[in-house]
């Protein structure tokens, strides 16, 4: 069966450097004060920093449909037969729904992972179907099965540095926001397969270096084996990235650490000087 392996640009790679791999990427739309542009094709997350930067406004949404569509009408002509997707999750975009209806347009059956979060793991999971079913003939159950073991074991959390864009966003009341800014209260969030996929609050501490405590905290309970990968993403803030890189470096000294910057649909929504950190275990060979 010829499979078309798809993802969208909430993995943080542009549509070029998927393809490299044999994998479609769809863009993400970010809105600039109400002007729709491709994420990375059109925006970077340097553009969407200085946007922060200047208070303008800025919102996110899945792929424009007409792309979907026309995606969807060269796989049909080139002859493939299944689609097997790994997108931004449900609980923070349609992008999977929309998979799904147009895959129904054009009798293009589609199977989507839900990674109940975006970012890395989507371009760790979409690599790895394509390797494994196609390129070594592992059974399809058995690929998707694996897959949802890796997303069974993967955390993301967020803490940001302040509250005003997490309000704009509705992620938090305007009466919370200034409750937690006049008492310098930082939350520290979490987003999983026990969230549904949408942001909640684990913990409120009074200061950011306390918040990094105590997600560094929740790391070391749940980073079972040096088989766990971590990303410290950030938001204009890799100070911050190398400070607690080196104090994760101190506790888990096996594992795999990056820096990287935080995808832009999700870094217009928590502002800046946010660290997320996601983690998950990979598969063994």
């Amino acid at each position: 069966m010829k499979i078309a392996y798809v993802t969208d640009s909430g993995c943080g790679r542009s549509i070029d450097e998927m393809a490299k791999d044999q994998i479609f990427s769809l863009p993400l739309q970010i809105a600039i004060d109400n002007k729709n542009f491709f994420d990375i094709e059109q925006v970077s997350i340097g553009d969407v920093i200085k946007a922060l930067k200047e208070d303008r406004e800025l919102s996110s949404s899945l792929p424009a449909l007409g792309l979907i569509d026309s995606l969807f009408k060269k796989l049909k002509e080139e002859g493939f037969e299944k689609v097997i997707a790994v997108p931004i999750c449900k609980g923070l975009s349609g992008t999977m729904n929309a998979l799904y209806m147009t895959g129904d347009e054009y009798d293009l059956p589609v199977s989507c992972i839900d990674t109940y979060v975006t970012a890395v793991v989507e371009e760790y999971l979409i690599k790895y179907l394509k390797t494994a079913i196609s390129d070594k003939g592992l059974n399809e159950k058995e690929a998707l099965e694996n897959a949802k073991r890796v997303v069974d074991s993967c955390n993301t959390l967020l803490i940001p540095a302040n509250l005003k864009h997490l309000t704009k966003s509705g992620r938090l009341t305007t009466t919370a926001a200034r409750i937690g800014d006049f008492f310098k209260i930082k939350p520290i969030l979490k987003i999983n397969k026990d969230t549904d996929g949408k942001i909640d609050v684990i913990d409120k501490v009074r200061t950011f270096p306390k918040a990094l405590d105590k997600a560094l905290a929740i790391m070391q309970n749940e980073i079972k084996n040096d088989r766990y990968v971590i990303y410290i993403a950030h938001v204009d803030a890799y100070g911050d990235a190398e400070i607690f890189k080196d104090k994760v470096q101190k506790v888990l000294p096996d594992n795999e650490i990056h820096i990287i910057p935080l995808c832009s649909p999700v870094a217009l929504h928590t502002g800046l000087g946010c660290i997320a950190i996601q983690y998950f275990e990979r598969l063994t060979e």
